[in-house]
């Protein structure tokens, strides 16, 4: 076998290992609609996600986006969500195990490295959203009782930049009948087209409130596929990440 083919073999099992980690199936709890994907931009790719239970009453949320492509970034944002994973799943608060990770993450990074995320936990029977945003924005609240979006920006600095001498309150979001939290990687706000303008976050909400009623896999696929229309022949020039939770509407 030459180098090249070795080399070739090599990124393959990183790609089957990244993507073995990714949730295969969405949670099952009544009233929700939860969907997920990662389309990297090249066989392996720094954005990570979760949407896992952790217990009967909480899913645990994280859209991660490591520095750069290729197979380090892809070591460090799979390094993030199985750190999390076991420290939430051993017990830790969610403050706790955002300063543990992050501090771990300061230790283990080279310099110049960093992964930004946001995560969280979603209580299914209060309906409440408590999570942090460590440098991933923008967040997108549809809210369906007035129609609009509001938008939430990060409260921290990316995760491995420096350590947490002081935590920011978590910040919550209320789900209601209808509503939609889209958490979204850069590689559809910043999609660009050859006049390099920019997908955009106007785009995506409109995408959003226009499309509310279609099941969350199926406007997952639609966000990404307008984004690829409206770059035209420009390529995808960074990792896809989506992840959509709907509260689902109220019948009868």
């Amino acid at each position: 076998m030459t180098a090249e083919a070795e080399l070739d073999r090599e990124i393959q099992i990183a790609h089957e290992i990244q993507m073995s980690t990714l949730p295969g199936f969405m949670p099952s709890v009544p009233g929700y609609d939860f969907a997920g994907r990662f389309w990297p931009t090249d066989r392996t790719g720094g954005d990570t996600f979760d949407v896992v239970s952790i217990d009967p009453e909480h899913i645990f949320v994280l859209l991660g986006d490591a520095t750069g492509h290729g197979i380090g970034p892809a070591l460090s944002a799979l390094q993030v969500q199985s750190m999390f994973r076991v420290a939430l799943r051993l017990g830790a608060d969610l403050d706790d195990a955002f300063k543990h990770v992050n501090d771990q993450m300061v230790e283990d990074l080279p310099e110049g490295r960093f992964v930004t995320a946001v995560f969280g936990l979603l209580n299914t029977p209060e309906n409440m959203f408590r999570f942090h945003s460590a440098g991933q924005g923008p967040i997108l609240h549809y809210q369906h009782a007035t129609d609009e979006c509001e938008w939430f920006e990060p409260t921290h600095f990316p995760m491995g930049f420096l350590e947490l001498e002081e935590l920011q309150e978590s910040q919550y979001l209320h789900m209601a009948p209808g509503d939609i939290l889209a958490l979204i990687t850069d590689g559809i706000y910043e999609y660009e087209n050859k006049l390099k303008e920019q997908f955009g976050m106007a785009r995506v909400g409109e995408l959003v409130r226009a499309n509310k009623n279609l099941p969350m896999t199926e406007l997952m696929e639609l966000l990404k596929v307008e984004a690829q229309a409206f770059g035209g022949d420009a390529p995808q020039l960074d990792d896809i990440t989506v992840v959509l939770i709907q509260r689902l509407p109220e019948t009868g």
